[in-house]
């Protein structure tokens, strides 16, 4: 005795071998990847996502200058010092940052008058940059990290740059943002 659903089932077995056969696919519905972690557009918030421009940006350009702006909305009180962590893959791909070629500036877009800095510091092992400018940068006010003389890493990829910052009073630094840099675009 066959059950009803068995002819169903061959049909469907025999459907699957033909289309295997011929080559040509049928579109199934699959399950949505909710909770695989693979996000395939975007990767951070539109609140945390920090605007920036760059200069030459060739796949191993040396000379190629990154604008990385900070918004006033972001700047909730004054800002004692703030840390840039970039990523590994930055520097696995021959990238690499003039730290004698970085600076503030106060505005926006390509930035105005210069912020003087107190002290910048390197982690190279752990890619990080430590930034503490002369005077804390007051609250509500857009300013710029220019980096120049910068050796764009070897092929076209974005890189995250994250913007952390020790607010005045703060014990410990907070996320502020990231920058997703897309490098060698030109």
């Amino acid at each position: 005795m066959t059950s009803p659903k068995q002819p169903l089932r061959f049909a469907m077995l025999a459907l699957a071998a033909a289309t295997l056969a011929t080559g040509v696919g049928v579109a199934l519905p699959q399950p949505a990847p909710a909770q695989s972690g693979l996000t395939i557009f975007g990767g951070v918030a539109p609140e945390f996502r920090l605007r920036y421009l760059i200069d030459f940006n060739r796949p191993r350009s040396r000379n190629s200058r990154y604008y990385l702006q900070v918004a006033r909305a972001m700047v909730t009180q004054d800002i004692v010092s703030f840390e840039i962590e970039y990523p590994e893959s930055f520097t696995e791909r021959r990238g690499r940052l003039d730290m004698n070629a970085i600076e503030l500036r106060q505005g926006d877009w390509r930035g105005g008058a210069v912020i003087p800095v107190q002290s910048i510091e390197w982690e190279e092992g752990s890619g990080r940059i430590v930034i503490t400018p002369e005077e804390p940068i007051p609250a509500n006010s857009n300013f710029v990290i220019v980096m120049s003389n910068v050796v764009n890493p070897n092929r076209y990829g974005y890189h995250y740059f994250n913007l952390n910052a020790m607010f005045q009073g703060d014990v410990i630094g907070r996320y502020v943002g990231t920058w997703p840099l897309e490098l060698g675009a030109d």
